[in-house]
């Protein structure tokens, strides 16, 4: 008989050889510490380093996308997801996944929870001053003005949600604009929607991050949603 599992953490990865590894045994500590019956989904956005190989010497549910994106990356791994409760977080050393127990529980009053690294701490040189001072207040100056949303945090890699919230959402975004997508159609339906900080450390390996034309992807949908 299959057993539904209590919680679903999904891991989009393009090239993440370095820190994978890392991510998968820090979440399956969190799971054994907390009597946790969760399940860890990878999603390969076809890498082309070791990142599959790594990932497949665990007990994970590996998942291959071949159309790279952010979102599309979420989209396919979200299909597979069995959790009554969804963590996704990206899995370059950025974010601690030690603090799944906190969203968990806030999930518990909420529908969806945002880690936010503006109301937490962001380690010095983990992100970049255009991020940081114009990317970042940019997206959430959009998001108020555009939408009424004012969140401390409008992109975040770390979030926590409802699998029957997620099913209503319908999400389409294939970029890293499927952040402001969720955020935006998360209060669009009246959802609770919590922030809770985080710290932000230095990712392993290289971003994937492309400032001038994720920007726009983001202020395109803004744009496109709201008219």
């Amino acid at each position: 008989m299959k057993t539904t599992k209590e919680v679903s953490v999904v891991l989009p990865c393009l090239n993440e050889e370095e820190s994978i590894g890392q991510s998968i045994e820090t979440i399956q500590k969190v799971f054994s510490q907390n009597k946790i019956n969760g399940e860890i989904i990878v999603v390969d956005n076809n890498s082309t380093d070791g990142t599959s190989e790594i990932a497949l010497k665990y007990p994970i549910k590996y998942i291959f996308e071949s159309n790279r994106g952010y979102g599309n990356a979420y989209k396919a791994g979200l299909k597979h997801a069995e959790g009554n409760l969804i963590i996704m977080g990206d899995p370059d050393n950025s974010y601690d996944f030690n603090d799944i127990p906190k969203f968990l529980f806030h999930l518990q009053k909420y529908d969806f929870v945002i880690g936010s690294r503006f109301l937490g701490k962001i380690k010095p040189g983990a992100m970049p001053h255009l991020h940081r001072y114009v990317g970042n207040p940019g997206i959430r100056s959009m998001m108020k003005i555009l939408h009424g949303v004012n969140p401390s945090e409008p992109s975040t890699g770390f979030v926590g949600i409802k699998k029957e919230l997620l099913e209503k959402l319908n999400l389409k975004q294939q970029g890293m604009e499927f952040s402001s997508e969720i955020i935006i159609k998360v209060h669009k339906i009246g959802a609770t929607v919590k922030e809770i900080p985080i710290t932000y450390h230095i990712r392993s390996g290289k971003s994937k991050v492309k400032p001038l034309s994720d920007g726009l992807r983001h202020a395109r949908y803004l744009i496109k949603e709201a008219f």
